[in-house]
């Protein structure tokens, strides 16, 4: 797969957890320790698997926790690197419509370079007044897309719900229907349905 999910684990446990934890998952990896991952470079399924359990074992978090604070920290990231995403995009959908001009162009680079295994697709449709979003990679990483859109949903301050029709975020294929709701003054207990909480502190535990 493109390298998008190491190079994220890579970047956030340097920035939240320090270059003690950094190390090791690079050594769960394989990997020596001035290794850096590229996000337009691919990797093996298996490697890109091994780096998100080692983090989450390395943080204490499960992983739809772990894919939680990746959906955070992949929209911050945008918003720094390429932030042109954000202009104009007046709300969730059509923020999402413009996430696979973009994942794809990393995933285009890789094939471009001769590059080996950048197979993974994600297409966003309007589907009424929903979205299709669909997500096919033998790296099985369906759960961070899902965790990104509810990002990109807080990032708007929009509730959103979001159903699989086909697959699972444990499947090399899942397909999301997406509704992004309209703002109401719904008690917070309530909106929890929509979308998770994010905690701002991360406990790195020791090996």
């Amino acid at each position: 797969m493109i390298g998008l999910i190491p190079f994220l684990v890579d970047r956030f446990t340097t920035s939240h957890c320090g270059g003690d934890a950094r190390q090791t998952i690079l050594t769960a990896c394989g990997q020596p320790p001035d290794f850096e991952f590229n996000i337009a470079q691919t990797y093996d399924d298996d490697l890109c698997r091994t780096v998100i359990t080692a983090m989450a074992a390395r943080t204490g978090l499960t992983v739809p926790d772990l894919y939680d604070r990746l959906g955070v920290f992949f929209l911050d990231w945008l918003a720094e690197n390429l932030g042109s995403l954000f202009v104009g995009a007046e709300d969730t959908a059509s923020f999402l419509m413009r996430l696979p001009i973009v994942y794809n162009s990393f995933a285009g680079t890789a094939r471009g370079s001769g590059l080996q295994g950048a197979f993974e697709v994600v297409s966003v449709r309007p589907n009424g007044d929903h979205l299709r979003v669909t997500y096919q990679s033998q790296a099985r990483f369906a759960g961070f897309y899902a965790s990104f859109m509810r990002a990109v949903a807080a990032h708007f301050k929009q509730p959103i719900a979001i159903n699989i029709l086909a697959g699972d975020l444990d499947s090399p294929f899942c397909v999301f229907d997406v509704a992004a709701l309209p703002v109401h003054p719904t008690p917070p207990s309530a909106r929890q349905i929509y979308a998770r909480d994010q905690p701002e502190v991360i406990l790195c535990h020791g090996d």
